[in-house]
């Protein structure tokens, strides 16, 4: 008796249950998971009555906030399930498997004792499974808090079934929770549906996650899509981490109707969760309203071992086109593949599970692109090292072969199962992530698929040239933004090895760029490099420990086409932030940036190597001056502040100095010479040390480098003067052809044949011309001034260099190649005129011009230099001359030309006047009264005998007239005539003509 209380007491702690009024055997359970719940056949372990029906409901009423509860029930213990068995099919004593009733075994006759499993709480819900007995009971898992089974006992039936009694069943019952957000569960009781959409960058969950297989029981013929949406400009890349499904079914011929598993051993069965394939356990947060929830996901359950299949596709890169085999399949999965029950047996279909993936999306299939097509044990393309990967331990990016991406910014995966998991499990998870490919402003292709050389520079290391994956333009905008690539396939931990970025962003007229950069993380390079400020120019530049790799943002100004001159170098994480950012305004039209990282690891990407700026476009005058010169010499004047209208315009911006083929080189200036890279010293003591923040900086070579940097002086004494020869004056210069060999050798050696194709960048073809850039930076008040002269080299010096260079050791070189006597006089055959002190030639139209131009002023020693004319009109370029003569002619003539006109119409009026004189009667003896013949008068008209016409002033007095119009003597003298009135004339207020009249109309 004290046993059996004992065996009471347990069973009531197990049997929490409550009966349901009005049945006989129909029970209750609710809340199993805060004890333990049991489902046990009628006077279990006794015999269980006949022809009877319980109905066993299980509900979870309280669920943990953001969580979902699922109910499952199984049994592995064979002596814990059984049930009635058919009278054909007695119990075998030597089982070699392990065997359970399913379905089309559990109808006939009625002679069959069953259980039939619900996904809800009543028996109109989908049915999971239909089992009548055997050795185990499979998981059975419902897709809510609720789950129905039905027990039915048979009315024809023996006390004993075979050898042992009908002890009936008791079955396990667990509640399993996954988040209320995630994807392993199926929402919609009507459709198995789910939809996977892209939200914006910073807002919302993140966009990448994982997917599992449900986590519950499929029914028969059910269908389960998803639906991954993205935003504009994304595609969907999706990967398996693992993948398995096998089928509880024994082959065909043994035993058509009946699921079989293979036998463990002869100990004890092992559960069905023990598996070779166990998937990776993860503990991590998530958020979920506005409570934080910690969730531990539990393994997922992998198949027994002979039926594990992790078949990989054998595509070779991402693909889009259809899979073989489905041409002309829509979205049905063939014949005899309809709804109903109970489904169709393993002989009559070839696939129980099917799984499709396409390129795009929408309410229907048809026509889109098959990325995938697998059936059964024929897995997808696996990923399977990418889920070993934890918190210690990296592993390789998923390749093309491995993984799937969409074309587009759609993505759909189909799974159909034809029998239920519940006999055919399945188990997967995948990784999915959208992946942005907007780089903003347009595609640009101006330097070709390389990035410039120079761009990349690593603590003193060269790089190769890498490809640009990523290069825009931004041009015809007011302002906008530029930042980093988010394109996961451009980054370590999509399989790249380098990142290469350049982004170029143009002015329209009389505009100048302000660009601000506020964001800019190098990840893991930040603590092998610093940005520092420039000793001369006071510019951010990047300083590399020895052996970096090489990570930085940089800031290119464009002055011309084919020049780009570095402006500012980042690599930290430390230098800009949103609250102090880094701000430069172009001096040009043109800014470009490059954004750089090599030797990519596979866990970095966009979340730790980014950048963001914005622009915008300020007013401001175009350079009003030639900055880009070529010809035989100039000179160039600096002064800081800017003070004329010209150095306003074109502040900041470079000169470019170049000279033709064949030619080279020569810089003059004052000053002193200062380290190139090292710091500056300002002590007393130090060579280094310069009296102003001011530099003139001197650039050189294609791509450009620094090469002299110079404290400027303002006045220009001969022993502060500083000599500059352009590179290839050492060598040969860019573009030189070889001269001829000489007498007495048949030909130069190879090596001489390469620096002659080479030039003095080495063998690889032709060199560009000889050029100078030459940057003014003016940090406080200050002024300077530059000469440059375009020099070459005699053919003997040129010779004689070859020779010693190229010559045997120890070599006499021929006759024709040694100098006799004076050096001036062995050159002047070959170089009419030149600089001696650099044994260098300089061009004709420089020789006596009224300027020095070579540093000891020899080009003005000569003595025809004495005539004025000459240094006037030598100075000036060859086309000039016959323009300057024109005008001269031009204007000799025009002035002659003037001049008779002039004197002819001094002659007529002069006539003019003699005949007036005549006519009024004025002779040499008259008396000076007379008679008027019609004169005209400003006035009027003065008529015959003295009458005066209506055009008379009313202000003259009556009966007189005035006469104002300038005459003279008939003899020339210029006297007044007699009679004039002088007080009169001269009491008026207008300047009086030299002869004026004054008539009496009375006498």
């Amino acid at each position: 008796m004290h046993e059996l209380r004992i065996t009471m007491r347990k069973l009531f702690m197990v049997m929490h249950y409550r009966g349901v009024p009005g049945t006989y055997c129909s029970r209750q359970f609710d809340e199993c998971y805060r004890k333990k719940c049991k489902l046990q056949s009628p006077n279990y372990p006794g015999l269980y009555p006949r022809n009877v029906t319980c109905l066993l409901s299980l509900r979870q009423k309280e669920v943990p906030h953001c969580k979902h509860a699922m109910i499952s029930v199984h049994q592995n213990a064979e002596h814990k399930v059984q049930m009635k068995r058919a009278a054909s099919a007695p119990a075998s004593l030597n089982k070699t498997s392990r065997a359970v009733r399913v379905w089309g075994d559990c109808t006939g006759q009625g002679e069959r004792d069953y259980l039939v499993f619900y996904d809800g709480p009543s028996q109109s819900d989908p049915v999971l499974l239909r089992w009548c007995g055997g050795d185990l009971l499979p998981r059975v898992a419902s897709r809510g808090p609720e789950m129905l089974v039905a027990f039915h006992s048979s009315a024809f039936s023996s006390p004993l079934h075979s050898l042992s009694p009908l002890r009936g069943f008791e079955l396990e019952v667990d509640v399993m929770f996954s988040d209320s957000d995630s994807l392993d569960y199926q929402r919609d009781p009507r459709k198995c549906e789910f939809w996977v959409n892209a939200t914006t960058w910073g807002v919302g969950p993140p966009r990448s996650g994982s997917v599992l297989s449900p986590r519950h029981t499929l029914p028969p013929n059910t269908t389960c899509t998803y639906r991954f949406h993205g935003l504009p400009g994304d595609t969907v890349w999706v990967y398996f981490l693992a993948y398995s499904h096998y089928s509880l079914l024994a082959p065909a011929a043994a035993a058509p109707a009946v699921l079989a598993t293979p036998a463990t051993s002869t100990t004890t069965a092992r559960p069905l969760h023990n598996h070779l394939l166990i998937l990776p356990t993860r503990t991590f947060s998530k958020f979920c309203g506005d409570n934080r929830v910690w969730r531990h996901r539990p393994p997922a359950t992998p198949p027994p071992s002979p039926w594990i299949g992790l078949g990989g596709g054998s595509g070779s890169g991402r693909s889009h086109q259809p899979h073989p085999g489905t041409a002309g399949l829509g979205p049905g999965l063939g014949p005899g593949l309809g709804p109903g029950l109970p489904p169709p047996t393993p002989s009559s279909t070839a696939c129980s599970m099917r799984l499709r993936i396409w390129d795009g999306g929408g309410a229907s299939t048809a026509g889109l692109p098959v990325l995938a097509s697998h059936c059964g044990a024929d897995g997808p393309r696996l990923c399977a090292h990418a889920a070993l990967g934890n918190a210690t331990r990296a592993t390789r990016s998923c390749g093309p072969h491995e993984s799937y991406e969409s074309s587009g910014t759609d993505l759909t995966i189909q799974h159909h199962v034809t029998e239920g998991t519940a006999l055919h499990p399945v188990h997967w998870r995948l990784k999915y992530e959208f992946v942005d490919t907007n780089l903003g402003g347009e595609p640009w292709t101006g330097r070709g698929a390389l990035l410039a050389t120079g761009a990349v520079s690593a603590a003193g290391r060269p790089l190769s040239r890498p490809p640009i994956p990523c290069a825009r333009l931004f041009r015809r905008l007011r302002s906008g933004e530029v930042f980093s690539p988010r394109n996961v396939f451009m980054f370590g931990r999509g399989g790249a090895a380098n990142l290469s970025c350049i982004y170029r962003i143009e002015a329209a007229a009389n505009e100048r760029i302000r660009l601000s950069i506020d964001r800019a993380s190098f990840g893991e390079s930040a603590d092998v490099c610093s940005t520092v400020p420039d000793p001369h120019t006071g510019r951010p530049t990047c300083a590399y420990l020895l052996g970096a790799r090489a990570a930085e943002l940089r800031v290119w100004e464009v002055p011309w086409r084919d020049v780009r001159l570095p402006r500012a170098c980042l690599c930290d994480n430390a230098t800009v932030a949103a609250a102090r950012p880094f701000v430069y305004t172009s001096a040009s039209r043109v800014l470009e940036l490059t954004f750089t990282v090599t030797q990519l690891n596979v866990t970095e990407d966009f979340d730790n190597l980014n950048f963001h700026a914005t622009f915008e476009m300020v007013r401001s005058n175009e350079c009003s001056r030639k900055q880009r010169l070529r010809g035989a010499g100039g000179e160039i004047e600096f002064e800081s502040p800017a003070s004329s209208r010209s150095d306003l315009s074109c502040d900041g911006m470079p000169w470019m100095v170049e000279a033709h083929e064949n030619k080279s080189l020569f810089l003059l200036t004052w000053g002193s010479f200062l380290p190139v890279a090292g710091p500056v010293d300002d002590s007393a003591s130090s060579p280094s040390r310069c009296h102003t923040r001011s530099r003139i900086l001197l650039y050189s070579g294609r791509p450009l480098r620094l090469l002299r940097v110079v404290c400027p002086l303002g006045h220009r004494e001969r022993q502060f003067s500083l000599h500059v020869f352009s590179e290839e004056w050492f060598g040969l210069p860019a573009g030189q052809q070889l001269p001829a060999a000489p007498p007495g050798t048949l030909s130069y050696s190879p090596v001489a044949a390469s620096m002659a194709a080479g030039g003095a960048g080495g063998p690889g073809g032709a060199q560009s011309s000889p050029s100078f850039l030459v940057e003014w930076v003016g940090r406080d008040q200050a002024s300077a001034a530059l000469h440059w002269l375009e020099i070459s080299r005699p053919k003997l010096a040129l010779q004689q260099r070859l020779w010693a260079q190229v010559g045997e050791k120890g070599a006499k070189p021929p006759p024709d190649l040694v100098l006799k006597g004076n050096l001036s006089l062995a050159l002047g055959w070959d170089c009419p005129h030149k600089c001696p002190e650099l044994n260098a030639c300089i061009s004709e139209s420089l020789w006596c011009d009224g300027r020095p131009n070579c540093p000891s002023g020899f080009d003005e020693a000569d003595p025809k230099c004495e005539y004025i004319g000459r240094r006037i009109f030598t100075w000036l370029p060859g086309g000039l001359y016959f323009a300057m003569a024109s005008a001269g002619a031009g204007c000799v003539a025009l002035l002659l030309g003037c001049l008779l006109l002039v004197l002819c119409r001094a002659r007529a009026r002069r006539r003019l006047l003699a005949k007036q004189d005549h006519g009024l009667g004025y002779g040499g003896g008259g008396s000076g009264l007379g008679t008027l013949s019609s004169v005209t008068s400003s006035r009027g008209t003065i008529g015959s005998r003295g009458s005066l016409s209506a055009g008379l002033s009313g202000g003259s007095l009556p009966g007189t007239y005035r006469r104002t119009k300038t005459r003279r003597r008939s003899d020339g003298t210029g006297r007044r005539l007699s009679g004039v009135d002088g007080d009169a004339i001269a009491n008026q207020p207008r300047r009086v003509p030299t002869s004026e009249l004054l008539l009496d109309a009375n006498s």
